[in-house]
């Protein structure tokens, strides 16, 4: 990580990140076991992705008994938000309102999601106006 700055994950890299938030740590064989179905990825593939990861300081290695032990070092929410940002300006010209009227309108979202939205824009709304005044 140069300058503070985070490194930005491949699709393959959110993959295992996703996999390691959810269940820290694992093993090398535990993670291909889990993404086996989804992905044909072999154990070296995913070693090369775990050793790259390593390098930009996403993940870590701990040497144990069996096997290493791989955890993430990038906070999940810090991540996430930041490439939802990285989204928005790439695609939506940085507004987050088209970003979120863009899910709003898609087939594919359920009453909870919207329910959940909705709960998040109140929060943070109000969160805004704590801060305002």
């Amino acid at each position: 990580m140069n300058n503070g700055k985070k490194p930005k994950l491949t699709d393959s890299e959110w993959k295992i990140m996703m996999l390691l938030w959810d269940k820290s740590p694992l093993t090398c064989r535990q993670i291909e076991d889990a993404l086996k179905d989804e992905t044909g990825w072999s154990r070296h593939t995913i070693i090369s992705f775990l050793k790259r990861m390593m390098k930009k300081n996403c993940v870590r290695m701990e040497e144990a008994t069996p096997a290493r032990l791989y955890y993430p070092l990038l906070n999940k929410n810090e991540t996430i938000l930041k490439a939802t940002r990285s989204f928005a300006t790439k695609i939506f010209d940085g507004k987050i309102g088209l970003l979120v009227s863009s899910l709003a309108d898609s087939e594919d979202i359920t009453k909870d999601e919207i329910n959940s939205m909705l709960k998040s824009l109140q929060q943070a709304l109000d969160e805004k106006e704590d801060q305002d005044g």
